[in-house]
């Protein structure tokens, strides 16, 4: 009967469907238009409040607050970095899946779990990514570009795209301080770089989401205290919109950096 039909035709379409990505990707998804290029976002951690892009730290300090992110962190990097079993000496692993490229930062200076990643000193790190667009691949920014929107001394790689954070607002600015980046293989306090040689992303593999997006830490070294402060940050690529009013191409959050010795003085010397 109509049961029977509904399941043949259920059964067609999903012998016509791919089961580890969408039918449409990259250029032909819906996501592009003919008003709005395809462009994906950024990402950030951690976030334990999905419903708030706030990022709390303490001045020399641990708190439940700073245990909440530091926690978060530690979880989402234990996830990211699980991978299915490979056999020893086989390039495929036991589900005949390709085997999977390790994403590393050599040297990820305080953004560490047994540091706390910084929020217990004030100087919290946040991990920067690029949003998961199938077959999508960002091209650097062309040697004739007009690369005037870089951060000062921004020197982009030939085989990366550049990321960069700043303070929101013109008082953002004067508070966010120093930031210093750490990308897969340097540390610079201008940008941060993702590989162009990670992408593009494939979807899945037997249903199973393994593959490692790169991504680069932000360690704000030096934000004012008791001051909460709107940071942006950025992805400079050829074929990536930067769009403030559509967040393209960028992330947003707030860190606030708590600093009760402080705040006792300030009020003690407006007694």
């Amino acid at each position: 009967g109509l049961a029977g039909f509904f399941c043949a035709m259920l059964a067609v379409f999903m012998a016509f469907t791919p089961r580890d990505h969408p039918y449409y990707t990259n250029h032909d998804s819906r996501m592009e238009t003919r008003s709005n290029p395809l462009s994906p976002g950024l990402g950030f951690r951690p976030q334990p409040d999905v419903d708030r892009n706030i990022i709390e730290a303490e001045k020399n300090k641990v708190t439940n607050t700073t245990r909440r992110y530091t926690t978060s962190l530690d979880q989402y990097l234990r996830v990211y970095y699980w991978t299915p079993q490979v056999k020893q000496g086989s390039s495929r692993n036991v589900n005949n899946e390709e085997n999977v490229r390790t994403f590393r930062i050599n040297n990820p200076g305080e953004c560490t779990v047994n540091r706390n990643f910084g929020y217990t000193t004030g100087q919290p790190c946040v991990l920067i990514k690029m949003n998961k667009i199938v077959e999508f691949v960002p091209e650097p920014l062309d040697a004739k570009a007009d690369k005037s929107e870089l951060p000062d001394r921004c020197q982009q790689r030939n085989d990366a795209v550049a990321i960069a954070c700043q303070g929101e607002y013109p008082a953002d600015i004067d508070n966010i301080g120093q930031i210093r980046y750490y990308s897969e293989d340097n540390v610079l306090d201008t940008c941060g770089s993702l590989k162009k040689s990670w992408f593009p992303y494939n979807g899945k593999q037997n249903r199973k989401d393994i593959y490692q997006a790169p991504y680069v830490w932000a360690q704000f070294l030096n934000p004012k205290p008791n001051i909460l402060i709107n940071v942006i940050c950025r992805v400079y690529a050829e074929n990536i919109d930067f769009d403030k009013k559509t967040n393209r191409g960028l992330t947003r959050f707030q860190i606030y950096v708590n600093d009760e010795k402080r705040r006792s003085s300030q009020n003690a010397g407006e007694i």
